[in-house]
C-alpha cells in the first residue's frame, strides 16, 4: 500500500518557496545546447536511433537512416525532436540518461535535461547562499557514506571545502543560475552563446544541486509518512484489543542454510507450516528483524522469504520492518518500499518501474527522475518489501513470465516483480517476500538467500496475550483453563489473528452474568458461537441473551445468507480480498463491517486513487461461512455435496489455486453434519430439520467412504480431523475399524490437534493399531497427548528431530499404553542419557514383544544400559540395536547377554555394529533354559530345547578378542550356531579359537569365512575333525572370498535338541536291557579348495587325516598338487579311508597323472567311479560306494566264498575320461590297467580326439575287460573306418549287446557279462540276448552298406537295424533288398531319410515275397520320412503301407503288380498317392484276388463317388470281412448323404461312419444270404439284414439331406447305434428322427450332440424317444432344452429302465431350476445307469438334493460329472449322503461349484466307501486349509486313485502336507493337479519328497504357485525316480538358473517324459543350455515351452543347434523372452519348431 505524499507547495522548515521553470524548457534546453548535444550523441548514433525507433515514423526513420554520417543522422534527429511535444522530448532524453550507461553528456547538460520542465522549489536562502560562494567552490563531496556511488560513478574535481552543507548550497545556487541563463536564451546557439555554454560545461555545472540531495529529501518525506501511518495505526489497534505488531508476540525462526531444500520441506508440510529441518541442515534460530536483515546473515543472494500461515502477522512485520527503518534502525538501506499484492492486484495495465516505486508508493516532492537515477545507480541500498504473495493473482505465471532490465521499460506487474526478483531490475537490491508456504513453490528458490518463518504463538505468548486482554483475572483464568482443556480451540490461539478472535468470543461468553457457560469444543461449533456472539454487540443482560441466538438468525437471516454467498464466491474465484466491483451488495458490506466480519483498507491505485478493500477477518471465517452457504442453500442438493466432498491433498497442482483458498470447508462441513447442529441450520436455512438430516447424512457416508479408500498420511489427519469435528463416537468406531492398517504418517508436521483427532479415532475403534509416524516435526506436547491412547499395538518413530528430550517424554508414556507390543524408534538421534529414561519406562512395559533402536546415537554406554534390562523384561521377543556408534566391547557386551539372559535364541551382529539383533523365544516354541541346572541335567529334564545362534558378522574382532569370546561360548551351553565371519581373527587368531572348541558347546555350525587366514592356518583345521569327533565337515576355500566353514553332526553329543527352523522329531532308543543305544558317529567331510597346496603340503595333511576312519568326502580342488602330488595321493589312498568322495580337480595334471589316477581302481577296491577331465573344467573326481566300507566289503566277499566257492564279486566301477588327447601307446597302457580292475562296468572317453588307430586297440582290448557293460565315446570325430570297426565289435566281443554310433561324433557299446547260474556246484551259462546296431546320421552309401553287411553276415543274434538318416539312394536300397536273405535279423531295419525315390518304394516292397521273414513293410516319402522293413519268423500277417510316395502311372502300375504277388496280403494302405480313379479301377483288380485281406485304406486319393462304388460291389466278391475307408474333400453335406445313401444299399455293409471328410465302411462275409439269392442289393421296402452301426460326425448334414435318407435308414430295423454328433438338423432333422425311431426296436446307442434343436425339438424327440425301451446311452448334450423339453425329458426317463448313460451336458437352458428339477426327477427308476454327465446345467443346491434322492437307488454309478452346477456346501453334502449308496464310482467330477470346507468335508467322510474310485476333480470350488486337510485325510483310504484335482483352490502348504503323507498309500496314481493352489517353497518341499514315492505318476501340474528355487530343487531330486512322467507343469513358479542343472537331470531320469512347461520364470541362458545340453538323452519329449523367462537369442541358439538332434521334439516354445524380432526370424527359419508366437 502506497503512502500519502506531502502536498505540492507545502513550506518546508519555515522557508518560502520559489517556483522553478516551465515544462516548455526542453525545446529551449536542445537548442541552446544544440552544438554540445549533437557532439555527444555522434559516438552513439546507433543506440540513440534505436531508443527512437518508438517514437519517429517509417518516413522520418528512413530520412535519417539515408544519411551517411553519424553527425548528420544526429541532427536531424533533432530536429524531428523539435517537432514532437515537451513531453516525448523529455522522455526520450530521460531514456537515453538511463539506459546508456556510457557517461553520454556531461553532468551540467544532464541535469539541464532532468530539471527541464519539472516544477522545482527553492527557499531563497539557498538561492542567495549559491549566489555569494559563486564558482570558487569546484569541490564536492561523492556521498554521506564516503563512499562512491555505484551505478553511474563520475569523478569530480577536488576542491578544498570544509562543509558539505555549504556545497549543497553551492550546487542548488548554480542549478538555479543554469535554468536563468536557459530561459534566458530563445534563439538558436551563436558563436558567443556558445562559449559561455562551454565555460559552464568545465566547471560551473559542478555547482548545480546533486542527486544526493534529492535522495535525501526523500528519504526525509519517506520517514515522515511511514512513522505517521504506523503510530496511527498502533493507536487503532490497542483500542480494539487486537494483537499489537510488538515482537514480543512474534517469532520469526530463521531457516539457516541448505535453501535448495526449501521446496523439499514446504512438500512435507501439511497444512501452511514448515516441517523442522532434518538433521543434516542447520537448525533454526530465532532472530528480530535487525538479525534477519543484518549484512552479516545475508548471503550472495539478496532475495529473502518470510513464511507464516493466513493470521500469523506476516503483514503488520512488514509495517513494523518499515517502521523499524524509519526509527533508523536498518541503516543499511536509503530507501524501504512497501508493495502488497493486494494492491498490486488492481494494475491492470504495463508501467515501469518507476511508477511502480514513486505512483504506488510514493512520490518525491522534487526531481523524481533525480530520485529514481539515484536509486537506478544505488541498488544495495534499495530494500522491496512484496506482502502476501499467495494473494498475488499472477502468482501462477512467476516462473515463466519474461524478464526485462530495462528500468524504463513498460512491463505487467508480474514481469516487473520476476525481473527484479530476477535481478534483472536494480540487481543487488534487497527484496523481502512474505508468503503462505504452499505458495512459494511458483517461485524459483535457486536465488533465495534466506528463509524465515513467522511461527505465531505458543502456549506461553498465548496466556501473556490473555493476561493484556482480559483485564478481569477470573476470566483470564477461565479462559486458559479452557483452552487447556480443548485443544482444538487452542491450536486456534497459536495464530494472532485468530486468538484475537477467540477471546473476543470467550470474554462474551464469559461475562460475569453468564452463569456455567457451554463453552465450544470444536472448530465449528466455535465458529457458530462466535457468529452469535458478533452478531450480539451491544446486548448486555443475562434474559436478553438467553433468548437471542435463534432470534438473531432470524432477524440477519438474508444477510448471513448474503454473506456466505460472498464467502463461497470468493473461494470459487480463489479470492480472499474484494473490492467495490465484487461486492454482491452495499448491504452486505455494511452488516458484515458493523458486526466485525469483514476488516475494510485503503489501496492506492496507478492514477493516485484511493479504493477501499475488504476482507473476512480470517480466511478461516470466509472457509467456515462458505462450508455453511452449502449446508444452507436450496440449490444445493445432498447428491451435489456427495460429489463434491473430499479431503485436502497435499499434491495439489501449483496451477489448481482453488485447494490453496479451500483449506478447511471439508472440517467445517463435517462440523456441520453434527446432530448438534442440526437446530442450527434449520433456523438459517428456514427448513425442517429432515431437509438438513439428508445433507448431514451425505456428508457422513463420505466420511465413511473415504475411510476404505487408499489414504495418504495428510489424508488420514484431515479426515480425523473431520470426523472429531462430528463428535459422532459410532463414525469414528466405524473410521478406525476400516483404518486398521493405514495409520502411515510420513514427513508432514503434527499439530497438538493433530495428535488430539488422531487419539480420538484410534480410542473409538475397537482393535489395536500400528501408528507409524516418520519424517513429522512435532512438538513434545504431542507426543504426551499418546500417553491417553489405549489402542496402540505398534508404535513407530523415525526421524533426527526427535533426540533425548523427545525419548525423555516417551518414556513417560508408553507405560500407560497397555496394548503396545511393539516400538519402533529408528534414527531418532536417541543418546546415553535418552535411553537411561527409556531403559527404567522398558523394564516395567511387560506387555512389549518387540523394540528397535537402529541409527541412534547409544554407544557402548547405551548399550550396556539397555542390556542390562533386558532380564527383567519377559514378554521380549526382538530387539534391533545396530547402527548405534558400537565399538568391539559394546558387540561383545551385547553377545554376553546369550549367557545373561535366559530367553535369548540368537543374536545376530555385522558390519562393526550397524546391524545387531535379538531374537527371544517366542512363548510357543520352548521353556527357558533353567540356569540352576547343569548341561547333563538340562538334556535330561527336558525333551526339546531350541538351538541358540551367536552372529558376529564384519566386527572386527582379532586375536586378543577371542579369549573374551571364549569366555562367553563356553558359559553357552546350548549353541547351535556361531557365525564369526569377515572379522580379523588371521593364523593366531584361528589357533586361539580350535585350541577352546572342545570346551565350547556348539552344535551345528561355525563360521570363520573371510578372517585372513594362510595355507599354515588352514592346515590347524584339519586336525579339528580329530579333536572334535562331532564335527562333520570343514570347508576351506582361500580364493577371493574366503569361506571357512566347521560344520557340526545333528546327533551333537547325544543332546536332543533342535533349531527353531528345522525342527526334526525327537527319537529315543533303547537296547534290549533298556540301557540308550549309542549313535554311531557321523560322517565326515574336509573341504581345502583354492588354498594353493602342493606336494609338500600332502604329507602334513596325510598325518592329519591318516586316522580319521569316518571321513567321508575330501576336496582338494583348485590346488597345485601336479603330477608329483597325485601319486603321492594314490599311495595315501588306502591309508585314508575315505567312504564317498574325493575331489582333486584342477591340479595341474597331465597324462600320467591320468594314468596314475586310473591305477586307483585296482589299489582301493570300495572306488566306485573316477572322473578325469584335462580340459577347461579340470574335473577329477573319486567316488566311493557309500553303503560298503573296505571291512564290510572284505566280509561279505568270504561268506559268500564259504558257500559258493571263490568267485570275482566286485564293486561295479566307472571311468570317465574327458579331453585326454591319447595315442596308441598311452589308450594300451590305459586298457592294461584297466583290464586288472575287477569290476569296471562304464568306460567313458568324451572329447579324447581318438584315432583310428586308437580305437582299434581300444576294440582290441574290449574282449579283455570282462565286467564292462558300456563303452562310450562322445564328442569325438568318427571316420567312415572307424564307424565300421564300432560295428564290427558285434563280431569281436560276443558279450556286445548294442553298437550306437553317430558321425557326428557320439558313440557307445553296450555290453552284458555271460552271466552262470549257480547250481549246487555246477556251472550252467545263460543264452545271450538278440544284438542291436544304430548307425543312424553316418552318410553311409551303397558303398558302405557293402562293407556293412560284409561284417554283419557273421552276426546271428542282430535283432534291430538302423540305418536312417543315411545316402543310400536307390541303388542302396536295391542291394539291401537283394542281401535281406542273407541276413539274420530277427526284428527290424530302419532305412527312414535315405533320400529314395519311388523307385526304391518298389525295391522295399517287394521284399514282402523276396524274404520269407518280411511280415511287414512302411514306407512314406513326405517328411519327416519313414521306411521300415520288419519281420517275424513266423508270417500270421502281411502288412504293406505306402503312403504319399508321388507314384507315376507305371509305377503304380508296378506297385499293384508287386501288391498281386503278395497272395497274403491282410493290410493294404495307400494314403495319399493320388491314385484317382483310374488307378482305382486297377486296384479293384487286384484287391479281388487278394483273398486274405482285411484292411483297405484310401484316403485322399482322388477318388470319386462313382469309383467309390465300383471297388464296394467288387469287394461282394471277398469271402472275409473288409474294413474300407476314404477321405476325400468332397465328402461333406450333400455328398456325404448321396455316399450314405449309395453304401446303405449294399446289403453286406454292417457299419457306416462319416467323419468331417473320412467314410469308413465295415463289410460282413455273406452268411446273411439266403440260399439261391444272388442279390447283392435292398429291394426298395425290403429290410437291410446286416447294418447295425450308422455314424454320420460333423459332415454337414442338414434336414433336407437327413430327409432323403430317413427311408433308407428306416429298413435297418436291427439297427443298434445311431450318432448323428454336430449336424445341424434342426426341429425339422427332429422331426425326421422321431418319426423312424420307433423302429429301431434294438437301438442301443443314441447321441444327438449339437444337433442345433430347441425345445420344441426337444419335446418331439421325447415323445418318440420313450418308445425305444431297451436303448443304455443317450447323448443330447449342447443343444437348447427350455422348460418343456426338460419336462418331457423328465417324464420319459423313468420308462426307459435299461439306460446306462446319460449326456445332457452343457444344455442351454432357460427353464430355470423348475425345468431341471423335473429333469433330475425323472431319473427315478434309472436304477442301472452307470454315467450321468450334467455338466453346466445350473443344478444348484435344491437340484442337487433331488439328485442325490435318486442316487440312493443307483448302486451301479460309476461316473458323476456335475461341472459348473452352481452347487454350494449344502448340494454337496446331500450329494455325499447320495454317493454312499454308490460303491462302484469311478469317476467324480465337480469342477467349477462352490461347495467350500464344509462340503468337501462331507465328501471326505465318504470317500472311504469309493475303493473304486480313480478320479477325483474338485477344481475351482472355494476350499482352503481347513477341508483339503480333511479330504488329504480321506483319500488315504482311497488306494485306486489315479487322478487328483484341486486347482484353484486356497490350500496351501497345510493341506499339501497332509497330501503328500497320503501319496505313498495311492499306488495307481498318475495325475497330480494342483494349479494355483498358494503353495511356497515349504509345500513344494514336502510334496517333491513323497512324489518321489509315487512310481505310477504321470503328469504333474503345479503351475502359479510360489515353488521358488527350494521347492524346485527338491522336486528335480524326486524327478530322478519318477520313471513313468509323461507331463510337468511349473509355470509361474519363481525359480531361476540356480536350479536349471538340478531340474534338467532329473527331467533326464525321467524315460517317458513328453511335455515339460516352465513358462513364466526366470529362467536365463544358463537354464537353456542346460536343458540344449538334456534335449538329446530325452527321447520321447515333445514339447518344450519356455516362454516369458529371460532367455537371450545365445541360449536360444543353444536350444537350436540341439534340436538338430532331436528329431522326436514337435516343438519349443520361446514367446516373450529376451530375444529381438531380428533373432526370433532367423532361429525360426533354422528350425521351424522354435514357435516365438503366443500360441
Amino acid at each position: 500500500m502506497g503512502l500519502p505524499a506531502c502536498p505540492g507547495g507545502q513550506q518546508l522548515d519555515g522557508e518560502p518557496l520559489v517556483a522553478g521553470m516551465s515544462t516548455s524548457g526542453i525545446k529551449e534546453v536542445l537548442e541552446s545546447n544544440y552544438g554540445q548535444i549533437v557532439e555527444c550523441l555522434s559516438p552513439e548514433a546507433d543506440r540513440v536511433l534505436e531508443e527512437a525507433k518508438c517514437i519517429l515514423s517509417k518516413e522520418e526513420l528512413d530520412l535519417i537512416m539515408s544519411k551517411r554520417t553519424n553527425v548528420e543522422k544526429v541532427s536531424i534527429l533533432l530536429n524531428k525532436l523539435m517537432t514532437k511535444d515537451n513531453e516525448t522530448c523529455k522522455k526520450f532524453f530521460e531514456t537515453l540518461i538511463i539506459r546508456i550507461q556510457d557517461d553520454i553528456f556531461p553532468m551540467r547538460l544532464e541535469n539541464l535535461f532532468v530539471a527541464a520542465g519539472d516544477h522545482e522549489v527553492l527557499s531563497s536562502r539557498e538561492l542567495s547562499e549559491s549566489n555569494s560562494s559563486g564558482a570558487t567552490n569546484s569541490e564536492v563531496e561523492l556521498d554521506a557514506t564516503d563512499k562512491p556511488q555505484t551505478g553511474r560513478k563520475r569523478k569530480a574535481t577536488k576542491v578544498a571545502n570544509q562543509k558539505s552543507t555549504k556545497v549543497k548550497r553551492v550546487r542548488k545556487a548554480n542549478s538555479c543560475q543554469a535554468r536563468e541563463v536557459k530561459s534566458s536564451s530563445t534563439a538558436p546557439f551563436t558563436e558567443s552563446q556558445e562559449v559561455d555554454m562551454s565555460f559552464q560545461a568545465g566547471e560551473e555545472y559542478l555547482n548545480l544541486p546533486a542527486i544526493s540531495d534529492f535522495a535525501e529529501d526523500y528519504k526525509s518525506l519517506m520517514v515522515k509518512c511511514v512513522s505517521e501511518k504506523y503510530e496511527a495505526n498502533m493507536a487503532k489497534e490497542d483500542q480494539m484489543k487486537q494483537v499489537i505488531i510488538d515482537q514480543t508476540f512474534r517469532t520469526l525462526t530463521m531457516k539457516d542454510g541448505n535453501v535448495a531444500k526449501l521446496k523439499e520441506r514446504i512438500d512435507a508440510s501439511r497444512d501452511d507450516v514448515l516441517s523442522s529441518p532434518g538433521l543434516e541442515e542447520n537448525q533454526d534460530t530465532v532472530a528480530n528483524l535487525t538479525e534477519f536483515l543484518s549484512k552479516k546473515h545475508v548471503s550472495n543472494c539478496r532475495v529473502h522469504i518470510l513464511l507464516g500461515k493466513a493470521g500469523t502477522g506476516k503483514t503488520k512485520l512488514m509495517h513494523k520492518v518499515c517502521y523499524e527503518w524509519a526509527q533508523g534502525t536498518l541503516s543499511q538501506f536509503q530507501y524501504v518500499f512497501l508493495f502488497e499484492f493486494r494492491q498490486l492486484n488492481l494494475i491492470n495495465k504495463s508501467i515501469d518501474l518507476k511508477s511502480m516505486l514513486f505512483d504506488l508508493y510514493l512520490q518525491p516532492q522534487r526531481n523524481s527522475h533525480a530520485v529514481f537515477r539515484f536509486i537506478i545507480g544505488n541498488p544495495e541500498k534499495i530494500l522491496i518489501l512484496f506482502d502476501g504473495f499467495d494473494e498475488f493473482a499472477g502468482k501462477a505465471s512467476v516462473l515463466t513470465a519474461p524478464v526485462s532490465n530495462d528500468p524504463m521499460a513498460p512491463l505487467s506487474v508480474g514481469q516487473l516483480f520476476s525481473s527484479l526478483y530476477n535481478g534483472k531490475l536494480l540487481p543487488g537490491c534487497t527484496i523481502l517476500i512474505t508468503s503462505r508456504p504452499k505458495d512459494v513453490l511458483s517461485l524459483p528458490l535457486d536465488v533465495v538467500g534466506q528463509v524465515g518463518e513467522v511461527s505465531g504463538f505458543n502456549q506461553s505468548k498465548i496466556e501473556e496475550y490473555a493476561r493484556r486482554f482480559f483485564r478481569d483475572s477470573k476470566q483470564n483464568h477461565q479462559a486458559i483453563c479452557h483452552l487447556q482443556k480443548n485443544r482444538k480451540i487452542l491450536n486456534m490461539c497459536y495464530i494472532p489473528a485468530m486468538c484475537w478472535i477467540v477471546f473476543l468470543c470467550l470474554e462474551r461468553l464469559l461475562a460475569p452474568c453468564t452463569a456455567e457457560p457451554k463453552l465450544p469444543h470444536t472448530m465449528t461449533q466455535f465458529y457458530i458461537k462466535m457468529l452469535t456472539v458478533f452478531l450480539s454487540k451491544g446486548t448486555t443482560s443475562k434474559r436478553a441473551r438467553a433468548n437471542t441466538e435463534t432470534r438473531l438468525l432470524n432477524k440477519h437471516r438474508e444477510d448471513i445468507y448474503g454473506l456466505c454467498e460472498l464467502a463461497i464466491k470468493g473461494l470459487q474465484e480463489s479470492k480472499s480480498v474484494f473490492y467495490l466491483r465484487d461486492l454482491l451488495s452495499e448491504k452486505i458490506v455494511d452488516f458484515a463491517s458493523l458486526y466485525g466480519f469483514l476488516t475494510t483498507f485503503e489501496v492506492k491505485t496507478i492514477d493516485q486513487n484511493q479504493e477501499n478493500g475488504h476482507a473476512f477477518i480470517h480466511l478461516t471465517l470466509q472457509e467456515f461461512l462458505a462450508a455453511l452457504y452449502q449446508m444452507i442453500d436450496n440449490t444445493i442438493s445432498d447428491q451435489v455435496l456427495k460429489r463434491t466432498f473430499s479431503l485436502k491433498s497435499k499434491w495439489t497442482s501449483k496451477n489448481d489455486l482453488r485447494n490453496e483458498f479451500t483449506a478447511a470447508i471439508h472440517v467445517f462441513l463435517s462440523g456441520l453434519a453434527s446432530k448438534g447442529c442440526k437446530q442450527f441450520l434449520s433456523t438459517l436455512a428456514n427448513k425442517n430439520e429432515a431437509w438438513v438430516q439428508m445433507k448431514q447424512k451425505a456428508i457422513l457416508q463420505n466420511l465413511q467412504r473415504l475411510a476404505t479408500t487408499n489414504l495418504t498420511g495428510p489424508k488420514i489427519i484431515e479426515l480425523c480431523h473431520c470426523v472429531y469435528e462430528t463428535q459422532d463416537c459410532d463414525l469414528a468406531q466405524e473410521v478406525a475399524a476400516q483404518l486398521k492398517s493405514k495409520f502411515e504418517l510420513r514427513n508432514f508436521r503434527l499439530t497438538p490437534a493433530d495428535m488430539t483427532v488422531l487419539t480420538f479415532v484410534i480410542n473409538s475403534g475397537a482393535s489395536c493399531i500400528s501408528l507409524d509416524i516418520g519424517g513429522c516435526a512435532m512438538d513434545l506436547e504431542c507426543v504426551a497427548i499418546l500417553g491417553t491412547c489405549k489402542n496402540i499395538e505398534v508404535l513407530v518413530f523415525k526421524s533426527r528431530k526427535y533426540a533425548d528430550r523427545f525419548a525423555g517424554t516417551l518414556s513417560e508414556i508408553i507405560p500407560k499404553v497397555s496394548s503396545l507390543k511393539k516400538l519402533i524408534l529408528t534414527s531418532c538421534n536417541i543418546s546415553v542419557m535418552g535411553i537411561i529414561h527409556l531403559a527404567s519406562a522398558l523394564k516395567i512395559c511387560h506387555h512389549l514383544e518387540e523394540i528397535n533402536l537402529q541409527d541412534n546415537e547409544l554407544g557402548d554406554a547405551g548399550i550396556t544400559v539397555l542390556v542390562d534390562v533386558l532380564p527383567e523384561m519377559g514378554s521380549l521377543r526382538k530387539i534391533e540395536l545396530g547402527d548405534n556408534n558400537i565399538t568391539v566391547d559394546g558387540i561383545l557386551r551385547i553377545a554376553n547377554t546369550i549367557n545373561t539372559c535366559s530367553n535369548i535364541l540368537d543374536i545376530h551382529v555385522s558390519d562393526g555394529g550397524n546391524v545387531a539383533t535379538i531374537r527371544f523365544f517366542s512363548s510357543s516354541t520352548s521353556n527357558p533354559i533353567n540356569r540352576s541346572l547343569s548341561p547333563s541335567m538340562e538334556r535330561e529334564g527336558s525333551h526339546e530345547t531350541l538351538l541358540r545362534k551367536l552372529s558376529l558378522v564384519s566386527c572386527r574382532l582379532a586375536a586378543q578378542h577371542v579369549h573374551a569370546l571364549g569366555e562367553i561360548l563356553q558359559r553357552c551351553p546350548l549353541l547351535g550356531c556361531l557365525d564369526l565371519s569377515g572379522n580379523e581373527l588371521k593364523d593366531h587368531g584361528l589357533r586361539r579359537l580350535v585350541d577352546i572348541l572342545q570346551d565350547c558347546h556348539i552344535f551345528k555350525l561355525i563360521n570363520l569365512s573371510n578372517n585372513s587366514i594362510s595355507e599354515d592356518g588352514v592346515l590347524c583345521l584339519a586336525s579339528v575333525l580329530k579333536k572334535c569327533p562331532w564335527m562333520s565337515a570343514v570347508e576351506v576355500s582361500l580364493k577371493h572370498d574366503q569361506t571357512v566353514l566347521l560344520k557340526f553332526s545333528e546327533q551333537n553329543k547325544d543332546t536332543e535338541v533342535r533349531d527353531e527352523l528345522n525342527p526334526q522329531p525327537m527319537v529315543f532308543k533303547l537296547s534290549g536291557t533298556g540301557d540308550s543305544k549309542i549313535m554311531p558317529a557321523p560322517l565326515k567331510k574336509l573341504s581345502l579348495t583354492n588354498c594353493c597346496f602342493q606336494l609338500k603340503h600332502l604329507k602334513e595333511l596325510g598325518c592329519s587325516l591318516e586316522n580319521c576312519n569316518d571321513l567321508a568326502e575330501l576336496d582338494l580342488s583348485n590346488n597345485a598338487l601336479g603330477d608329483g602330488g597325485i601319486e603321492m595321493f594314490v599311495k595315501l589312498l588306502p591309508k585314508l579311508q575315505v567312504s564317498r568322495l574325493i575331489n582333486i580337480s584342477n591340479n595341474f595334471i597331465s597324462l600320467a597323472g591320468v594314468l596314475c589316477l586310473a591305477g586307483c581302481l585296482n589299489r582301493v577296491r570300495n572306488i566306485m567311479e573316477v572322473e578325469v577331465s584335462l580340459g577347461k573344467s579340470g574335473k577329477g573326481l573319486i567316488k566311493f560306494h557309500g553303503k560298503c566300507r573296505v571291512n564290510e566289503f572284505q566280509e561279505s566277499a568270504l561268506s559268500f566264498e564259504t558257500q559258493y566257492g571263490k568267485q570275482d564279486i566286485s564293486v561295479p566301477k566307472k571311468i570317465r575320461l574327458e579331453d585326454c588327447e591319447t595315442d596308441v601307446a598311452t589308450m594300451g597302457n590305459l586298457c592294461l590297467i584297466l583290464e586288472q580292475c575287477s569290476g569296471l562296468t562304464e568306460l567313458d572317453l568324451s572329447n579324447n580326439a581318438l584315432s583310428d588307430d586308437v580305437i582299434t586297440e581300444l576294440l582290441n582290448h574290449l574282449p579283455n575287460l570282462r565286467d564292462l557293460k558300456i563303452l562310450t565315446i562322445t564328442d569325438n570325430i568318427i571316420s567312415p573306418e572307424a564307424i565300421l570297426l564300432l560295428a564290427n565289435s558285434l563280431n569281436i566281443c560276443e558279450n556286445v549287446l548294442k553298437v550306437e554310433v553317430r558321425a557326428s561324433g557320439r558313440a557307445s557299446i553296450r555290453l552284458e557279462k555271460n552271466v552262470c547260474s549257480l547250481e549246487g556246484n555246477g556251472k550252467k551259462p545263460d543264452p545271450l540276448p538278440s544284438q542291436i546296431l544304430s548307425l543312424k546320421e553316418c552318410n553311409l552309401d551303397k558303398r558302405s552298406v557293402e562293407s556293412l553287411f560284409k561284417i554283419l553276415k557273421h552276426s546271428k543274434d542282430l535283432t534291430e537295424l538302423d540305418l536312417s538318416c543315411n545316402l543310400l539312394g536307390d541303388e542302396g536300397v536295391q542291394y539291401l533288398r537283394d542281401s535281406l536273405p542273407k541276413l539274420q535279423v530277427l526284428k527290424v531295419i530302419d532305412v527312414s531319410n535315405n533320400r529314395i525315390s519311388p523307385a526304391g518304394v518298389l525295391y522295399l516292397v517287394e521284399s514282402l515275397y523276396t524274404c520269407s521273414n518280411v511280415t511287414e513293410v512302411e514306407v512314406s516319402l513326405a517328411s519327416p520320412g519313414r521306411s521300415l522293413i520288419k519281420f517275424a519268423r513266423r508270417c500270421e500277417k502281411k502288412v504293406c503301407s505306402v503312403k504319399e510316395c508321388k507314384f507315376k502311372e507305371r509305377e503304380l502300375s508296378k506297385l499293384f503288380s508287386i501288391i498281386e504277388q503278395c497272395t497274403h496280403l491282410t493290410e493294404l494302405n495307400l494314403t495319399r498317392n493320388m491314385m484317382g480313379d483310374e488307378g482305382l479301377r486297377s486296384l479293384v483288380e487286384v484287391v479281388t484276388n487278394l483273398k486274405d485281406l482285411k484292411e483297405l485304406n484310401l484316403q485322399r486319393n482322388g477318388i470319386s463317388l462313382a469309383a467309390m462304388e465300383s471297388l464296394l460291389e467288387a469287394c461282394m466278391a471277398c469271402p472275409k470281412a473288409l474294413t474300407v475307408r476314404f477321405e476325400e474333400q468332397w465328402i461333406t453335406g450333400e455328398d456325404a448323404a448321396n455316399l450314405t445313401q449309395c453304401i446303405c444299399t449294399h446289403l453286406n455293409v454292417a457299419d457306416i461312419g462319416v467323419k468331417k471328410n473320412t467314410v469308413s465302411v465295415r463289410l460282413v462275409d455273406d452268411s446273411w444270404r439266403l440260399a439261391g439269392d444272388d442279390s447283392t442289393r435292398i429291394d426298395p421296402g425290403a429290410q437291410h439284414p446286416s447294418l447295425q452301426s450308422i455314424s454320420l460326425y460333423e459332415c454337414g448334414i442338414e434336414a433336407p439331406q437327413l430327409l432323403r435318407l430317413a427311408p433308407i435308414i428306416k429298413q435297418c430295423s436291427d439297427l443298434v447305434e445311431l450318432h448323428l454328433f454336430r449336424n445341424k438338423i434342426g426341429n425339422k432333422g427332429a422331426e425326421i428322427l422321431a418319426a423312424i425311431l420307433p423302429v429301431f426296436q434294438r437301438l442301443k446307442k443314441l447321441s444327438l450332440e449339437a444337433i442345433n434343436i430347441d425345445s420344441q425339438g426337444m419335446v418331439t424327440l421325447a415323445a418318440s424317444l420313450c418308445k425305444c425301451r431297451d436303448i443304455k446311452e443317450i447323448n443330447l448334450s449342447q443343444n437348447e432344452l427350455g422348460e418343456e423339453g426338460a419336462t418331457e425329458l423328465g417324464k420319459i426317463l423313468p420308462r426307459l429302465e435299461q439306460l446306462k448313460k446319460i449326456n445332457f451336458s452343457g444344455i442351454s437352458t432357460a427353464a430355470g431350476l423348475v425345468g431341471t428339477n423335473r429333469l433330475v426327477t425323472g431319473l427315478s427308476n434309472c436304477t442301472i445307469l452307470e454315467e450321468i454327465n450334467l455338466d453346466s446345467l445350473t443344478l444348484s443346491d435344491s437340484g442337487a438334493q433331488l439328485l442325490a434322492d435318486r442316487m440312493l437307488k443307483m448302486a451301479r454309478l460309476k461316473k458323476l460329472n456335475l461341472r459348473s452346477n452352481s452347487i454350494g456346501w449344502k448340494g454337496a453334502a446331500h450329494l455325499a449322503s447320495g454317493l454312499k449308496s454308490c460303491p462302484a464310482i469311478v469317476e467324480i467330477d465337480l469342477w467349477g461349484n462352490t461347495i467350500e470346507d464344509v462340503g468337501v468335508m462331507k465328501l471326505a467322510d465318504v470317500l472311504p466307501v469309493m475303493k473304486h474310485l480313480k478320479i477325483l476333480n474338485l477344481t475351482q470350488n472355494n476350499i482352503t486349509a481347513t477341508g483339503g486337510e480333511r479330504l488329504a485325510q480321506a483319500l488315504k483310504q482311497c488306494p485306486s486313485v489315479e487322478e487328483i484335482h484341486l486347482s484353484t483352490n486356497k490350500i496351501g502348504d497345510q493341506t499339501v502336507k497332509k497330501l503328500s503323507e497320503a501319496l505313498p498309500k495311492l499306488p495307481c496314481l498318475k495325475t497330480l493337479n494342483l494349479h494355483s493352489t498358494e503353495l511356497t517353497s515349504d509345500g513344494g518341499e514336502i510334496l517333491a519328497q513323497h512324489l518321489a514315492l509315487c512310481s505310477s505318476i504321470e503328469v504333474i501340474s503345479l503351475p502359479e504357485n510360489h515353488f521358488g528355487n527350494k521347492g524346485v530343487m527338491e522336486l528335480a531330486m524326486a524327478l530322478q525316480k519318477m520313471t513313468s512322467l509323461k507331463t510337468l507343469d511349473l509355470r509361474l513358479n519363481r525359480f531361476d538358473d540356480r536350479v536349471a542343472a538340478e531340474l534338467t537331470a532329473g527331467l533326464v531320469c525321467c524315460p517317458s517324459i513328453e511335455e515339460v512347461i516352465l513358462s513364466w520364470n526366470d529362467i536365463g541362458d544358463e537354464g537353456a543350455v542346460r536343458l540344449a545340453d538334456a534335449l538329446p538323452r530325452m527321447q520321447c519329449l515333445k514339447k518344450l515351452d519356455l516362454e516369458g523367462n529371460k532367455i537371450t537369442a545365445a541360449g536360444a541358439e543353444k536350444l537350436a543347434a540341439s534340436l538338430h538332434q532331436c528329431s522326436f521334439v514337435e516343438v519349443i516354445r520361446l514367446w516373450k523372452n529376451n530375444i529381438s524380432k531380428d533373432r526370433e526370424h532367423s532361429l525360426q527359419e533354422q528350425d521351424s519348431r522354435l514357435n516365438f508366437l503366443s500360441v
